[in-house]
């Protein structure tokens, strides 16, 4: 596991091993009334906000979901900064019905990157203003050179760099829905840096550090009074959201887990060939064998779009 705990005052902790399939309940990927969030349609990564102000917890739908609802509550209550990301170490399986959705390591040349999936999206937002640190940057300074990172998503959904998984529902007005929760942040949680532990950013614009605040406002507010344009109502649409599942293991982890027993063959019969082995995506990738966010949103000004 990683022997830093944090970056950039981005904590890390480690929730304990995933060597073997978690099973979750076929609602957590079913049921289409939790966890919602509306996104434009035309991408799933710009987020607007719930319908409502209530967090949903994870529970039995992700590994050690009682921990990760733990941190999601001591992260709202106060707020405490950057956030906090729970992974799983070693952690080598994506739960059953869930896939790799990317992969990130250091490579063998020095400075050199091992990226699949989402972490091979490189186009950051296109605005002249400071932005958040991205997770894969702040996540290959934690990781060991002989560590690697898996996410893992539900088969079928879209991953973000945000560290969370969506899947669309219906465009949001068809669906009956009409409110949505905003979240009033003071300004002064909001600083810009120009530099990292002594080094400049490559943001010329700065990134921003949210510092922890307890002075904050949540309301419901109706859609067409906070925006009136109806362009822009028609373009959202309503999907579900869950955090990424984040496996971190070296090259000996997965040995292990090939030398050790073996799962019995009633539960490789029910093996479907979305069951993600995070450890074997790696393997076509420059022969290296060497994932919650918790803290996701829309910043708008000093307004926070809550992203539970």
């Amino acid at each position: 596991m990683p022997t830093a705990t944090e970056y950039f005052g981005i904590s890390v902790t480690n929730i304990g091993p995933l060597t073997t399939t978690y099973t979750p309940p076929p609602s957590c990927t079913t049921v289409t009334t939790d966890h919602l969030i509306y996104v434009l349609q035309s991408s799933l990564e710009a987020a607007a906000g719930p319908p409502d102000c209530e967090i949903d917890p994870v529970g039995n739908c992700l590994p050690s979901g009682s921990a990760i609802d733990s941190f999601i509550k001591e992260y709202n209550h106060p707020k405490s900064g950057q956030g906090i990301h729970a992974f799983h170490s070693p952690g080598i399986q994506c739960p059953r019905g869930w896939t790799t959705a990317a992969v990130l390591a250091h490579g063998d040349k020095t400075g050199s990157e091992v990226r699949s999936g989402i972490f091979t999206t490189t186009v950051r937002p296109n605005i002249s203003m400071p932005v958040q640190m991205g997770s894969d940057e702040w996540w290959l300074k934690v990781l060991e050179p002989s560590e690697t990172l898996a996410w893992c998503c539900p088969s079928g959904w879209a991953g973000n760099l945000g560290g969370v998984c969506r899947s669309s529902i219906a465009p949001a007005l068809s669906a009956g829905y009409s409110s949505a929760c905003y979240e009033i942040v003071p300004e002064d949680a909001f600083v810009t840096v120009h530099t990292v532990d002594g080094e400049r950013v490559s943001d010329t614009d700065g990134l921003i550090s949210l510092v922890p605040y307890t002075s904050y406002t949540k309301e419901t507010f109706t859609m067409t009074g906070r925006w009136p344009e109806p362009t822009f109502l028609e373009s959202l649409v309503l999907a579900r959201q869950v955090p990424v599942v984040e496996l971190v293991y070296k090259a000996e982890d997965v040995e292990a887990a090939k030398n050790g027993p073996k799962e019995d063959d009633d539960d490789k019969d029910v093996k479907g060939k979305d069951d993600g082995n995070a450890a074997s995506a790696l393997s076509n990738f420059g022969g290296v064998l060497s994932v919650v966010a918790l803290m996701v949103g829309l910043l708008t000004g000093a307004g926070l779009l809550v992203p539970w």
